[in-house]
């Protein structure tokens, strides 16, 4: 087997990327990605290039397929991220909500590897009287299977738990292994993680529609064209008056007569009409 990859066939990877999932892959990545492709055909008992692209673009085996995306996607993150919208969420958002309805369903596109859907957990905990009051069911998906495994188990190191403030891991944490940390049960019980493609055409039937959604630092590595399709698909995902929660990156292109900004000084969005 090659060595590297050569650049026709890494534009190839990427266009089956983007086609599939809608993130676009700079040359520069995947040069940096070109070894870890590689381990992955030699992994899965490809020969060559050649068998590998036609098992994927072909024969459409989803099992080569998955494992691809899983080592090509971007998985970094960590608890308690932007942690100033989860203020705005429990302090202005929910109680809002609560006022007319009393089950809250959360989404979070894409959860990694579960911090941001457990951070979220945390922060609802902490207002008792939001669990006195309403109902949540919290659901995070995500394209890489690998990172839906590590979100049900909810083990977590050092680095990703830095940002936690220190009472929070001692209620939220049990002592694992040296160095990492567990979720505790019922936060692991209550959540619901699934692999899922946010370009699914089926994901609003599969899921139904939520009254929020977190989508943070997943839209900047789509273009113009498949952020607009991203922004479509969340209109069908939210209830009408449903809150969008962007990075401060994310919202560039958003369409401001289906989300409305709520001038909050972080960019949360509220959707106006169904699509």
């Amino acid at each position: 087997m090659a060595m590297a990859l050569e650049k026709q066939q890494l534009e190839r990877i990427a266009q089956f990327v983007k086609n599939r999932i809608g993130v676009a892959l700079s040359q520069e990545k995947l040069q940096r990605m070109s070894r870890r492709i590689l381990n992955l055909m030699q992994e899965l008992g490809f020969e060559d290039f050649h068998s590998f692209y036609h098992a994927i673009r072909f024969k459409k085996d989803e099992k080569v397929i998955q494992a691809l995306l899983n080592a090509v996607t971007v998985n970094e993150t960590y608890f308690w991220r932007e942690h100033e919208q989860f203020t705005l969420l429990t302090q202005t958002i929910l109680p809002r909500l609560i006022l007319s309805q009393k089950r809250i369903r959360i989404l979070v596109a894409p959860s990694s590897s579960g911090e941001e859907v457990y951070s979220i957990m945390m922060a609802i905990s902490e207002e008792k009287t939001l669990l006195e009051q309403a109902e949540f069911e919290i659901i995070g998906i995500d394209i890489d299977s690998a990172m839906i495994q590590t979100a049900r188990q909810g083990v977590y190191g050092k680095r990703s738990i830095e940002k936690l403030p220190p009472s929070y891991l001692q209620s939220y944490f049990e002592p694992y292994q040296e160095g990492y940390f567990r979720i505790i049960p019922e936060f692991r019980e209550a959540a619901t993680f699934l692999t899922a493609n946010i370009f699914d055409p089926d994901l609003p039937h599969k899921l139904g529609t939520f009254d929020i959604i977190f989508s943070r630092n997943m839209l900047i590595y789509f273009d113009m064209n498949d952020k607009r399709r991203c922004f479509d698909i969340f209109a069908k995902l939210l209830k009408i008056g449903g809150y969008l929660f962007l990075g401060h990156a994310d919202a560039n292109g958003i369409d401001k007569t289906l989300f409305k900004p709520l001038g909050l000084g972080s960019p949360i969005y509220r959707l106006q009409k169904a699509l």
